[in-house]
């Protein structure tokens, strides 16, 4: 494999007192030198997202990039972004890194970025995400030459990616760094608010963020729009995740969300998660009840509840199989309240870690509670440091 970064130009956002060079041209060059030490190789000053970049002097099909980190200070380059640019001008994010694990420290080994899909560049930039000084001692960057023809193919899927889908109605918005369709016409205002103003699951996708480990393989049972499902898939991989939820047409905007952010792998299924205790045969189904509001549908309700606009029959899923046939070790529940009803007599073995919004106005805190004895009982102890507010994290 030939190293595309080596000793190409490149530049930073800013220099410092800690600087090699005099330039942020000067300074980069210690970056994609080829020395590779457990030291920095430039460094910028401290400010929001730091980045430094590369000119690999031609178009290239990127699909890895590795980073050397400077093992002194190894925990500020915990989060960042790779993004990709044709012109320098334009750029887009290809990869991000939202664990909190640090590499390099007492590891010397390098962080390794496996590229999936199709991601034309000319530059390769490395943006710390957050307030903090940038340094690390090596970049490298791994691809095969663009052809023209597969660059005209990918601008066109490009575009198609950034239109407005058939049949809605609305507009594209940045929610947690995935881009998300705001359906004008089917959500509610406090969802749109959610979702503009960057709340949208927010809780969620931090203890997503926090707690996943790469090797994870995660179940979510309550998928709505996709955005905690995506944010595990950063962390797993799109194929180490089975995201379930009841509403077809919100899991239908969740798949478009997932295409729409080069994650089209996660693996999703339309029906109702149950175990194995409460399903009386193979091909049962069950009524739902679409609400106006997505994240209120359920399955107790009538067509003459306020709210309900349509029911449909859907699917039931064993909840004990799919963590069998995915090798699941974590699941993550937000189902408004039927997570009593499906974790009270499930057999949880399998699971390190479940990630859970409980919602016991609705399903009553004398049934919550004795959830939470079960599981107790059965091994999970509580995180204390990341539960509250209605989320409950455990594990054991």
């Amino acid at each position: 494999m030939t190293n595309l970064a080596l000793n190409k130009p490149a530049t930073q956002s800013s220099i410092s007192e800690w600087s090699f060079g005099r330039r942020p041209e000067e300074d980069a060059k210690g970056g994609n030198n080829g020395n590779i030490s457990t030291e920095m190789g430039f460094h910028t000053k401290r400010e929001q997202d730091p980045w430094w970049q590369v000119d690999l002097g031609d178009e290239f099909l990127v699909y890895k990039v590795i980073l050397y980190n400077r093992q002194h200070q190894a925990h500020r380059l915990r989060h960042f972004s790779l993004l990709r640019s044709l012109d320098g001008q334009h750029w887009s994010v290809f990869y991000r890194k939202i664990d909190s694990a640090i590499f390099g420290d007492s590891d010397p080994r390098p962080y390794v970025a496996d590229i999936s899909g199709d991601h034309p560049a000319r530059f390769v930039r490395v943006q710390l995400d957050g307030y903090e000084c940038l340094h690390f001692s090596e970049c490298q960057v791994f691809g095969v030459p663009l052809d023209q023809a597969t660059r005209e193919k990918i601008t066109k899927n490009e575009g198609l990616a950034t239109a407005i889908p058939k049949g809605r109605d609305g507009y594209l918005t940045n929610v947690g760094g995935f881009s998300v369709f705001v359906d004008t016409r089917d959500y509610i205002p406090t969802i749109i608010t959610a979702l503009d103003n960057n709340s949208y699951e927010r809780r969620e996708r931090h203890l997503t963020a926090e707690l996943l480990h790469p090797s994870d393989r995660v179940i979510e049972a309550g998928t709505a729009i996709g955005i905690v499902a995506m944010t595990a898939a950063l962390i797993v991989g799109a194929e180490n995740v089975l995201t379930f939820d009841a509403n077809p047409d919100i899991i239908e905007h969740a798949r478009q969300n997932f295409d729409r952010n080069g994650l089209s792998k996660i693996l999703s299924r339309n029906g109702v998660l149950k175990n194995r205790r409460k399903i009386a045969g193979s091909d049962e189904t069950v009524d739902f009840y679409i609400d106006k509001a997505f994240w209120a549908s359920r399955l107790d309700a009538s067509l003459t509840t306020p709210g309900i606009v349509k029911t449909v029959q859907i699917p039931i899923y064993c909840l004990e199989d799919a963590i069998c046939t995915h090798a699941a070790n974590v699941l993550i529940c937000d189902i408004e309240g039927g997570e009593t009803e499906l974790l009270m007599e499930a057999d949880l073995t399998a699971i390190r870690l479940i990630i859970m919004e409980t919602h016991y106005a609705v399903s009553g805190e004398t049934v919550t509670d004795a959830m939470m004895r079960k599981l107790v009982l059965e091994g999970f102890s509580f995180h204390l440091g990341h539960s509250g507010d209605n989320f409950v994290v455990l594990r054991r």
